[in-house]
């Protein structure tokens, strides 16, 4: 049994370095448009984290003034220069948080955009599962549809030679139509399919080799999933938030400079006063507002909420975990009905040759049977497509493995 568990680690390895290797493929499978997007918000969140970063610190103003007086017996011209300087150095912690902030933002925003990235991947490669097995199901009803053209044959033979009523009869050509018609649907269906891809990707369906999922271990999933450190994040930042509106209220302190350049007031020409000149000192100010403790205390539901959402984001995570490894569970059960399925047709296959060559049995008999047991091999690699559907859901947002 150790040896079997060993085993079994070894299989999980071995798939998510096989994924690991053939992500930068995977993503190679987006249109260039699509890439294009992700790369430009990528670029734009990393443009915004570093724009709030910086944004505790006030501008430089700078500010140019002319005046005119006619006070006096002729009108007098005054111009002013000024840069000034009112920048806060101490806000109670504030500033700090405020570039923690940013930076919980940031990161958060930027794994929303790698959810986003995901998202297109997992559609293609849905896309692209999809195609196969509607492929694969559109020759299950050539076989299916070869079957009721062997079906009408007997049923009209023995119809005219009065064994069955027409009711038989008129059953074998129904049932023929019918799949005929939903082998028509399936062609459609592939057209959408590729239709859909095409919007995702500039590729050929038919020249991209899709990866093979195994199954990942739960701890794994769970601890690397995308959605969970993304809301991780979103508490980070709620939290810094919370304390930066918390210190809105406090006192807080600044240093003030002004440089001025202007022009002489002409009732001063004599006296000894500088042209330009520098004014600066620091200033302790406490904003008084009435919303004060509603703001502090929408900030602090803020973060509550993003906890539970975290929360409920964990659960959902495990439950999909589990709903998933029970869906695999029942499309193993069906893989392996087809293959009981498919040994019985090849015993009766064997049994009814025997048959048809002591004449017993008729070729229409043989071919059914021929045919019954490619529909059941069939079944089996419709279901294995089946299973990568639901281990691409598993997969979809779990870091590194796509």
């Amino acid at each position: 049994m150790k040896g079997l568990g060993d085993l079994k680690k070894l299989l999980v390895l071995s798939s998510l370095s096989i994924l690991l290797s053939a992500s930068d493929e995977l993503v190679d499978v987006l249109s260039d448009n699509k890439s294009k997007l992700i790369d430009t918000q990528k670029e734009q969140i990393k443009v915004q984290t570093d724009k709030l970063e910086k944004s505790w610190i006030n501008p430089i103003r700078l500010q140019y003034s002319k005046s005119y007086s006619t006070q006096f017996d002729n009108t007098i011209g005054t111009g002013q220069f000024v840069v000034s300087v009112d920048q806060p150095i101490f806000k109670m912690g504030g500033i700090w948080e405020a570039v923690k902030y940013a930076k919980a933002l940031g990161k958060a925003n930027d794994l929303d955009i790698e959810i986003q990235k995901r998202g297109f991947i997992t559609q293609a490669l849905t896309l692209l599962y999809n195609i196969k097995k509607t492929e694969l199901q559109l020759q299950k009803f050539d076989f299916l549809i070869k079957n009721d053209e062997l079906d009408i044959l007997i049923q009209k033979q023995s119809y005219e030679a009065g064994l069955i009523n027409r009711t038989l009869y008129d059953r074998a050509l129904l049932k023929r139509n019918q799949d005929i018609t939903s082998k028509l649907e399936l062609e459609m269906q592939i057209t959408k399919l590729k239709n859909d891809f095409s919007l995702l990707s500039d590729k050929n369906p038919q020249d991209i080799e899709l990866p093979h999922f195994g199954m990942i271990d739960k701890s794994r999933y769970e601890n690397s999933q995308l959605e969970i450190q993304r809301d991780r994040f979103k508490v980070e930042e709620k939290q810094h938030n919370k304390y930066m509106t918390w210190t809105k209220y406090l006192p807080e302190v600044s240093v003030t400079g002004r440089y001025i350049n202007e022009d002489k007031n002409p009732l001063f020409t004599n006296a000894r006063i500088k042209k330009s000149y520098y004014t600066y000192g620091f200033k302790v100010s406490l904003p008084i507002n009435i919303n004060s403790y509603r703001d502090i205390q929408s900030s602090q539901i803020e973060y509550l909420n993003a906890q539970i959402s975290l929360d409920e984001q964990k659960k959902k995570v495990a439950n999909n975990y589990n709903l998933i490894k029970k869906r695999l569970e029942i499309i193993d059960q069906k893989i392996a009905l087809s293959q009981d399925d498919a040994r019985n047709y090849e015993s009766m296959l064997a049994t009814v040759q025997d048959l048809e060559k002591i004449g017993d049995s008729t070729t229409y008999d043989t071919q059914i049977v021929e045919n019954n047991l490619q529909i059941r091999q069939l079944d089996q690699d419709i279901y294995k497509y089946d299973a990568q559907l639901e281990l691409l859901n598993l997969y979809a947002n779990v870091a590194d493995a796509i």
